[in-house]
């Protein structure tokens, strides 16, 4: 016992292991609500006047990560830098909480900048074959190059072999330590809607089915989970046009609740987006939903809102849960089997099931139960796994307790990767950027040097889309062109038809979509569009009737006309294997509606973390005018307003605060920070403010 909180014996092992480490390069393998939180703050406290960042994986865990450092951070770090921004070369101290794409950009942002210890949470992603891991493994090999002896704690629920985290053209050792103790264990059933068998209690010890007879007979998944639901439920499935699906579908099974709560909440999101939102539909049945294309602002809120109130009994959602987000919840259905194109892992699936009856709802003193040691997960083999699947090989496989699992190291910048023929060329050019960007990282390096400002502007930018190598000289003799004529961009059209012309025909035909779209001057049209509604300050609920006016016009113009859609798409683009495109005929104005929701969502991410690169590139090479500059990065110029947005509030929220609450905060615009009274969110409360811009004050006060 210390401070009041029991330990069991390996959980105090671990708090032993972790002070006796506390400037090394340790790894943490323990289970999901195992305390890893408290090892954060502890190493916050410990590191205290010098320079620490904790990397999160996303964005929505960035918040939540930074919210529970700052009750203990005040008087220790006189800020949180979650921007790069917001960093100040001249602080003596620094405490980051950023995401490993921002860690990037602050570390080109101040060519000196080292840190004394690095906290890398949900480290097992760093394993991963995709872009995102591959920066995580390079934020690491620039941070030990700039300092030797900077400590880095991997935090993760799963890992087979600490050593698999080791980055190549780094020096440093990983000692580690692993939970092994069983505290909770699952009890799984399967229920086959597919074969008509009914439910089943899977023991994973001694892997055996055993039936149960409960005289019930469902057809559809909907059934089962209202059957067999409990206080408080997270229901996974794969896609989000799946999750929206079954979310209304399980609405319909549910009378409405009544909370005022909810009430309110309708009548917020109503206001900032659009009242035929379809999950207002849901809120009302006590159902939400939470996907990566769910309104960031809006996710947020409706993860408070399940927490703060027992009428809101499910949430349904994807893998973005197994990013580190906690939701509370006493029972679990998994209704499919995938997690992006793959089977979900064994991995994956430990610690999406470790989601629910986490320890503080266990062991709490007002309604805590030791029955929930024993969480129930069910399987619900049904319509929504994949076509060639089996459910009870598939729930043998992933939850069966004695295997001797091998971590897949499938990102070729670890030193564990297996380097073969088919992946050889990804390493060189995964080594040719990060000798580039962080020159002597690679020892006897042998491959290309950037030659041209052009050049190393789009490498310090994380230009990956085409070989920079190749094309830089072609790309300086343009920018030289420009400069020549000292015309800068001012401009959204001009913006896109110079991204077109500098770097969009050098994209390689079988990469990079999105970007290749740009190609068309109808895309350029659009994003230039989008563009100039971000320097207009439009709010989401007028992109929103903004984005439903333009589809409607290119339906007058054409019966047929076909609209991008994305993951949302049901109608295959010539020549392509996916169905991208969807047609506007036929489609409501609700449908419309809930189309321009998740697309706007998905165009901003695609700005701010692609498009915005290579505006990024421009500014740097002295091509864009400063003030159109802050405007397309920002959605504003003004200073004051900018430093709020750095600060972590949405360009919305920023306005209304400047706007009609100035003397209720301090900004220091040099120094990036900002410093609210006590009375603010009192104060927007007395004016009915939207409750939405209400909490999102709120989080980063």
């Amino acid at each position: 016992m210390s401070d009041e909180v029991y330990r069991s014996e390996q959980q105090n092992l671990l708090v032993n292991f972790y002070e006796n480490k506390k400037d090394d390069t340790i790894s943490v393998i323990a289970p999901t609500s195992y305390g890893k939180s408290e090892l954060i703050l502890s190493t916050v406290k410990e590191y205290a006047g010098k320079k620490i960042c904790v990397l999160t994986s996303t964005k929505a865990l960035l918040i939540q990560t930074k919210k529970r450092i700052q009750q203990i951070s005040k008087d220790i770090f006189p800020k949180i830098v979650v921007h790069p921004e917001m960093y100040n070369p001249n602080d003596s101290s620094c405490l980051a909480v950023l995401t490993q794409e921002r860690l990037l950009r602050l570390f080109k942002k101040d060519p000196q900048l080292s840190f004394d210890c690095i906290i890398v949470d949900e480290a097992h992603e760093m394993l991963d074959n995709n872009n995102r891991s591959q920066t995580l493994a390079n934020v690491i090999i620039v941070a030990q190059k700039r300092n030797p002896k900077v400590a880095f704690k991997f935090l993760t629920p799963f890992l087979a072999d600490s050593t698999n985290l080791k980055a190549r053209y780094t020096t440093y050792d990983i000692e580690g330590f692993k939970v092994s103790e069983y505290i909770k264990t699952e009890k799984y059933f399967l229920y086959d809607l597919r074969n008509y068998t009914g439910l089943k209690l899977y023991d994973q010890f001694l892997k055996k089915y055993i039936p149960i007879s409960d005289n019930q007979n469902f057809d559809f998944e909907e059934d089962v989970v209202k059957a067999y639901s409990a206080g408080k439920n997270i229901i996974y499935l794969n896609k989000p046009t799946d999750i929206e699906k079954f979310a209304l579908t399980l609405a319909d099974v549910f009378p409405e609740v009544e909370s005022e709560l909810i009430q309110t909440a309708c009548d917020s999101i109503s206001e900032y987006l659009q009242p035929q939102y379809n999950l207002l539909t849901c809120l009302r049945k006590g159902i939400i939903y939470h996907h990566g294309s769910v309104p960031d602002v809006i996710r947020i809120y409706i993860e408070c809102l399940y927490k703060n109130d027992d009428a809101i009994r499910y949430v349904i959602t994807s893998s973005t849960l197994l990013s580190g987000i906690n939701l509370p919840a006493e029972r679990m259905f998994i209704l499919d089997n995938k997690r992006g194109r793959s089977n979900l892992s064994h991995d994956s699936f430990m610690n999406l099931v470790g989601r629910v009856c986490r320890f503080s709802e266990i062991f709490n003193h007002e309604n805590g139960n030791l029955y929930r040691l024993e969480p129930q997960i069910y399987l619900v083999f049904g319509k929504y796994f994949a076509q060639n699947a089996n459910g009870e090989k598939f729930l043998h496989k992933v939850a069966k307790v004695e295997q001797n699992y091998k971590d897949a190291v499938d990102n070729v910048l670890l030193s564990e990767a297996k380097i073969t023929s088919d992946n050889e060329e990804k390493l060189r050019q995964a080594s040719e950027f990060i000798e580039n960007y962080e020159n002597g990282v690679v020892e006897d390096y042998q491959e290309r040097y950037i030659s041209t400002a052009a050049g190393k502007a789009c490498i310090m930018n994380g230009i990956t889309e085409f070989d920079v190598f190749a094309h830089e000289a072609t790309i300086q003799q343009r920018v030289d062109a420009y400069q020549s004529e000292s015309l800068k961009i001012s401009n959204s059209n001009t913006l896109l038809e110079t991204i077109n012309e500098l770097f969009i025909q050098h994209l390689p035909d079988n990469g990079a979509e999105n970007l290749k779209r740009l190609e068309k001057k109808e895309a350029r049209n659009f994003y230039s569009m989008m563009f100039e509604w971000r320097v207009k300050n439009k709010s989401y609920a007028e992109m929103i009737n903004l984005f439903v006016g333009y589809w409607q016009q290119l339906y007058k113009k054409d019966r047929n006309a076909t609209i991008y859609v994305g993951k949302w798409g049901d109608v295959k683009y010539p020549g392509s294997n996916v169905a991208r495109y969807t047609k506007i005929d036929g489609k409501n104005r609700t449908q419309l509606v809930n189309l321009a929701i998740v697309r706007i969502k998905e165009e901003q991410d695609f700005i701010d973390n692609t498009l915005i690169k290579y505006v990024e590139v421009l500014h740097d090479l002295s091509l864009i005018e400063d003030g159109f500059y802050a405007q397309i990065k920002y959605g504003t110029d003004d200073e004051r307003t900018i430093c709020l947005i750095k600060n972590g509030l949405s360009l919305s929220s920023a306005t209304l605060l400047i706007k009609k609450y100035r003397e209720l905060f301090q900004i220091d615009v040099p120094a990036s920070t900002v410093v609210y009274s006590k009375n603010l969110v009192t104060e927007m409360r007395k004016a009915e403010e939207n409750q939405i811009q209400i909490y999102e004050v709120q989080s980063c006060m």
